[in-house]
């Protein structure tokens, strides 16, 4: 039996860099905590841009948010896992070198760039309603940072986390998140390994857990899970890992799957099972 549902947001729950969720997912998400099955939010996203989606439910939910770099609990913070002075400013050095990516690096509660075309600003800061603030040095920056997501706007991700991979070894955790991003965060730093602190915490199991992703930030996450799902647009090393793979993100099949496994509970919480 399901007692823990851990869903990534963007390509997964909604489209990608964007708040455009269907309105049903709250009244769905409060049934099957009513029910007695926890729901998580797990995003590559920081804390207050997952809130742009679910900021009515902050006291309901339990949040993983920058790739596991960062855990609330009704809007109480868990833990928080920021990066080394040195480490980051080894990590934004680097990335400043790479030609055709943009920078972005997160804290629990905004963002700030280097990056000021304001094509890229607006669409973080309307698409993802994320508080981004423009600064001339990142390592300026005096505040707790978690993550640094580079946009790689003229390259695959892929290619660019291999090069990072290559100059930065296991210091770090890097994975490819979203479309075109790759995120750089400390190591061992992992959606998986957040969703097991959550299931141990609660004394939930592998198998009483089920769990919804698209994109390689979500496989560590889905083999957390006994129940895993792929969405269609996912990809390839996302459905090899998925014991189930779903439709299109655009037929909002993963709220459908979620309106199922809250009647199968209430179902059971009928018929006393």
């Amino acid at each position: 039996m399901i007692r823990l549902i851990a869903s990534d947001l963007d390509g997964t729950l909604l489209p990608e860099g964007t708040a455009d969720i269907d309105s049903k997912i709250y009244e769905v998400i409060r049934g099957l905590q009513r029910a007695g099955i926890t729901f998580v939010a797990a995003s590559g996203r920081n804390y207050e841009s997952v809130m742009s989606v679910f900021g009515s439910m902050e006291k309901e939910l339990t949040v993983i948010s920058d790739n596991g770099g960062y855990c609330a609990k009704g809007g109480v913070e868990v833990y928080c896992n920021e990066f080394p002075e040195e480490l980051l400013h080894e990590i934004i050095s680097m990335v400043r070198a790479v030609p055709g990516v943009w920078m972005l690096a997160s804290a629990a509660r905004g963002a700030y760039t280097e990056t000021d075309d304001p094509e890229f600003v607006r669409w973080i800061r309307e698409g993802y309603q994320m508080s981004l603030r423009v600064v001339d040095d990142l390592t300026a920056v005096n505040e707790c940072l978690i993550k640094v997501a580079v946009y790689t706007r003229e390259r695959e991700p892929a290619e660019v986390a291999e090069l990072m991979r290559q100059q930065l070894g296991r210091r770090v955790s890097i994975v490819v998140s979203g479309e075109r991003w790759v995120d750089i965060m400390m190591p061992g730093i992992s959606k998986g390994r957040a969703l097991t602190h959550i299931q141990q915490t609660l004394g939930i199991t592998r198998e009483e857990t089920a769990a919804f992703g698209d994109n390689g930030n979500d496989i560590p996450m889905l083999q957390q899970a006994a129940e895993s799902y792929a969405v269609a647009n996912a990809r390839d090393e996302v459905k090899a890992v998925a014991k189930h793979v779903l439709g299109d993100v655009s037929r909002g099949v993963v709220l459908v799957e979620l309106e199922r496994m809250l009647a199968e509970a209430v179902r059971r919480q009928t018929d006393g099972t």
